[in-house]
């Protein structure tokens, strides 16, 4: 179940979303409900998207989100046992280009920073590139929602 506390800060709340058919399993419907729906009172600036797009029921919203849990994997500290020395660096210079900067690729490492899908697909392509056989292996996996 989720909660208004689970949002992250600066989130993009849709108010007024009736009338867009996705709103039941859109993540940016259900923060505005649970904002709505908890009654807070203290001031708050609230990031929110223009209802005139929720209403364009014609067209697909290009800011939707999907509420089905997704996997992220956590650490890869063992990342490149099985990669040969000889390839080392040029699969760790790739395996970093995964990453939209090089903070994100250490703190990924390191478990402090979940590897999105996305990350994970893209690390995989990076192996099978390099020619090895025995794929990507991450410390472990949980699941959560692609906010």
């Amino acid at each position: 179940m989720i909660q208004l506390k689970d949002v992250p800060k600066d989130y993009l709340y849709c108010f007024g979303a009736e009338a867009c058919p996705r709103s039941a399993t859109c993540l940016h419907a259900m923060a505005a409900r649970l904002l709505s729906e908890s009654g807070e009172t203290n001031p708050r600036i609230v990031r929110s998207v223009n209802p005139n797009l929720a209403r364009q029921a014609a067209t697909p919203c290009p800011l939707y989100r999907d509420n089905t849990p997704v996997r992220y994997a956590r650490g890869m500290t063992h990342l490149f046992d099985d990669v040969p020395m000889k390839s080392g660096k040029v699969v760790r210079r790739k395996v970093m280009g995964c990453f939209s900067c090089e903070s994100y690729f250490y703190l990924s490492r390191r478990g402090e920073r979940l590897i999105t899908p996305s990350e994970q697909q893209s690390i995989e392509a990076v192996f099978r590139s390099a020619g090895l056989e025995k794929g990507p292996i991450f410390d472990s996996y949980e699941d959560g929602l692609l906010w």
